[in-house]
């Protein structure tokens, strides 16, 4: 028997009196168990069942298992919130996935898929040569398809006269993402190209922009050959949390310049100049291989520490012709990323001798220079897709 005494029956019926006026249901042959019985499940989500009014939030108040997990995701959420990419992945699941559960089974499962790909993963141990092994010769990679999951960040401002488009660097400062992007035209009196500079940063945009312009109208020199196959050495990147660049204002003259990420700030003239490796060499741990552009060949790879190459794909592989664009090596994986052709972004593993097909264009827009980047721990790719810019992160293995 449920024992209450005097002054604590007054404090709570202070505390409920404006739940029991709510509540039609209650009648005089509800007791004080049963309310509060109910009043510690319905306050057990993440959200006010109260005002639950789908039949899958009242199916989440009515199962204490789902309200804990419910009570988890936000948590692992809270920690990204400010992060525009998965304020994006959140609702898409919410709308998607979780809303559209029609069991408690499938609300489980999707709570759980949830929960693991917001949790921060650890840090990657790191690869020495020793940890990679030629592959023998009669032995080719792995091949597969497995689609990240793909996020649309944002959409550029593509201003008449745009014909060229190119992603130049994406860097993750302080857990926040930036991306530095061109869009314009080649201008053949100065032999550079001639456009805009912007910066996107993945924060949530409440109180500005989320695309934010740098420098208009500017002859933009980048590389050696911007948009190559291999651009050649660059001359504008990300160094100490500012992007260098170098601005064409005759045939004959340049000037260095500099940008602060995230601070919307007007460029600034600089006296130093970045000149580094192309993409396809930076961060490098083998030497490529692949067919030139008259005929479609076998991709192969070579190691410094060891002699021979490997297959990483023969040139008859089933249903797939390979034309290699824009190879880039991860900074902190034995792992480098390409485009075949210009629809599809790859994926090949070094160490576990994969390939795995990542992100494959639904459209005819192209697809433009895969960048990798780390999220929350987990790998993922930047890139352009006609004029959106686009992520996608790797799926729990």
């Amino acid at each position: 028997m449920f024992l209450i005494n005097r002054r604590g029956l007054v404090v709570f019926l202070k505390f409920y009196g404006c739940l029991m006026k709510k509540l039609k249901f209650l009648s005089a042959g509800v007791s004080l168990v049963s309310l509060l019985l109910l009043s510690s499940y319905t306050y057990s989500a993440s959200f006010d069942c109260h005002k639950a009014s789908t039949e899958v939030e009242r199916k989440i108040c009515g199962t204490p298992y789902l309200s804990t997990l419910d009570e988890q995701l936000s948590a692992a959420f809270k920690l990204l919130k400010n992060l525009h990419t998965f304020q994006i992945i959140e609702s898409e699941w919410l709308e998607t996935q979780r809303n559209t559960c029609e069991s408690t089974e499938c609300l489980v499962d999707a709570y759980d898929q949830q929960i693991r790909f917001l949790t921060p993963l650890p840090e990657n141990a790191p690869v020495t040569e020793k940890d990679i092994k030629l592959l023998p010769a009669d032995k080719i990679y792995t091949q597969s398809f497995r689609s990240w999951r793909t996020v649309e960040l944002a959409g550029l401002p593509n201003e008449k006269g745009v014909t060229e488009r190119y992603l130049l660097s994406a860097e993750m400062l302080a857990g926040m993402l930036h991306v530095i992007i061109f869009e314009g035209h080649y201008d053949t009196q100065l032999s550079v190209y001639r456009g805009n500079l912007y910066e996107y940063v993945d924060r949530n945009p409440i109180a500005q922009p989320i695309i934010h312009t740098i420098a208009k109208d500017i002859g933009f020199d980048g590389a050696l050959s911007l948009g190559g196959n291999d651009e050649g050495k660059r001359f504008a990147g990300i160094l100490d949390g500012a992007f260098y660049y170098r601005e064409q204002i005759t045939r004959k003259q340049q000037k260095g310049m500099v940008y602060k990420l995230g601070s919307n700030a007007q460029p600034k003239e600089t006296s130093l100049l970045i000149q580094q490796w192309s993409n396809s060499t930076d961060h490098a741990i083998g030497g490529l291989l692949f067919g030139t552009v008259e005929m479609f060949g076998p991709i192969k790879a070579y190691y410094s520490h060891s002699s021979g190459e490997e297959t990483i794909a023969p040139v008859d592989t089933p249903g797939n012709d390979w034309y290699i664009y824009t190879p880039i090596w991860s900074k902190s994986r034995p792992v480098f990323y390409f485009k075949n052709g210009s629809r599809t972004i790859w994926r090949a593993n070094i160490l576990d001798k994969t390939l795995t097909k990542i992100v494959s264009g639904a459209d005819e827009d192209l697809i433009q220079n895969p960048t990798p980047v780390e999220i929350n721990g987990r790998e993922a790719v930047v890139y352009l897709h006609g004029c959106l810019l686009k992520i996608a992160i790797a799926p729990d293995e």
